[in-house]
């Protein structure tokens, strides 16, 4: 059955179909088809009555909201204006304008697309190579799904029954970490190649500053109050969730930008996309629930035990399969297929499943930017134009790429890098 999933993905038949059809199929053949009926029924109420569902709908309206506010080019205008004049300036302000984007918006494609845009001419006229902007651009977007709140880690929560809050305050620390090793990169680059940067421009004076910074209050305003609300439990994650979506909706009617017009898109953004993610989840739902009839995941455990390895083997096992299949697939479509295989397997081998969610998504954000398959890769070709050889895209991530596996070795030897900030939260 999982060869016969795989294959129907690869012919793009839709993934909430492929899952949800095998599963019932598989389901009806164990336990009959009036069982397989009421598990679909009562299992799609459960989720849709979990009060942790709102979450998602309410962080896509945030970001779209943030959107049409302008915030994402506030942030990005603040980062330009703190960093502009070292020498790659442009480039790592374009990483903390990406973390800030994906602050708001929680999706790593919508940053690398929007960032991207933005990002790209402005480089190329200043000077920078082609291979350092795209390498940058690609990179950056990794971080609007690991920046909290992030969208992935919310399936992940869903699915596996984690709190979402935990994972969002989980993710702190990797994703400074992950900023860090990014501008890093840049600055190792640009001493190693001189000429894939221009030298350093004037620093800005502190008019330039401040008013970049009154710019930015807002979204910065917001993401705090939202993140320090979860962690110090003073709100839940949706309560949070409501209150950043109303901040940005009062941002956006500060500055005039609520219309008629963007109402009815933000709305209807929302509306598509949270109804695309419920029937995946849907099917989701009902996969997991047949993989546990047929005795799968039981079955793998066993099998894993009886190869007598090390955990920490089996752990680099999977880890090279999701940077695989990361660099192939979409990273929402790898985690949906696999989180009821692979998950109980994780757990059975003592590992943290917060920890574990963590781990998940960075390898398959890394697998997003390596090549030669990797999406970002390709989103960046598409917006940098036709006159861009692959290759040049290639060559400016693998410092990118280099810097993830780090990271990702990091917190795979060293949990408390993710775990320490989740223990400390006031519940």
């Amino acid at each position: 059955m999982l060869a016969l999933l795989w294959v129907l993905l690869l012919l793009y038949i839709p993934l909430a179909v492929v899952m949800g059809v095998l599963g019932l199929i598989s389901a009806i053949v164990f336990i009959g088809l009036e069982p397989s009926l009421n598990v679909l029924g009562n299992e799609s109420v459960q989720f849709l009555t979990n009060s942790q569902v709102a979450v998602l709908p309410l962080f896509l309206m945030m970001g779209s909201l943030a959107v049409v506010a302008g915030m994402s080019g506030d942030i990005y205008e603040l980062a330009h204006t703190l960093l502009a004049h070292r020498r790659g300036g442009l480039a790592l302000a374009t990483i903390g304008g990406c973390a800030g984007f994906g602050a708001l918006t929680g999706s790593s494609l919508a940053t690398v697309a929007t960032i991207g845009r933005v990002a790209l001419p402005e480089m190329s006229a200043r000077g920078y190579s082609t291979a350092l902007s795209t390498g940058t651009v690609a990179a950056g977007g990794t971080l609007g799904a690991l920046v909290p709140p992030s969208i992935p880690l919310i399936f992940y929560a869903l699915l596996t029954e984690q709190s979402i809050g935990q994972l969002f305050i989980a993710a702190v620390v990797p994703a400074v970490i992950a900023v860090a090793f990014y501008l890093a990169a840049i600055a190792i680059t640009v001493r190693l190649v001189p000429n894939a940067a221009p030298a350093k421009r004037e620093r800005a004076n502190p008019q330039e500053i401040a008013r970049a910074f009154r710019r930015a209050w807002g979204a910065l305003l917001l993401l705090g109050i939202v993140v320090v609300s979860i962690y110090t439990g003073i709100c839940t994650e949706t309560e949070a969730a409501a209150i950043g979506t109303g901040g940005a909706f009062l941002f956006a009617l500060a500055r005039g930008r609520i219309t008629r017009a963007t109402v009815l898109q933000v709305m209807g953004e929302t509306t598509a996309t949270t109804a695309l993610i419920y029937l995946i989840i849907f099917g989701v739902l009902v996969f997991s629930f047949s993989m546990g009839v047929t005795g799968l995941p039981a079955r793998m455990t066993a099998f894993v035990e009886s190869l007598d390895l090390r955990p920490i083997a089996v752990l680099g096992f999977f880890l090279v399969v999701y940077l695989f299949l990361g660099a192939i697939m979409d990273s929402n479509t790898v985690m949906f297929v696999t989180i009821p295989i692979v998950t109980p397997l994780i757990a059975a081998m003592g590992y943290d499943l917060v920890w574990w969610g963590i781990i998940n998504l960075i390898v398959l954000e890394t697998g997003l930017i390596s090549p030669p398959f990797g999406i970002h890769l390709f989103v960046l070709k598409s917006i940098a134009g036709a006159n861009v050889p692959l290759g040049v895209v290639y060559r400016g991530v693998m410092p990118f790429v280099v810097a993830d596996l780090v990271k990702l070795a990091l917190i795979v030897f060293i949990p408390a890098l993710a775990l320490w900030l989740p223990s400390t939260m006031i519940r």
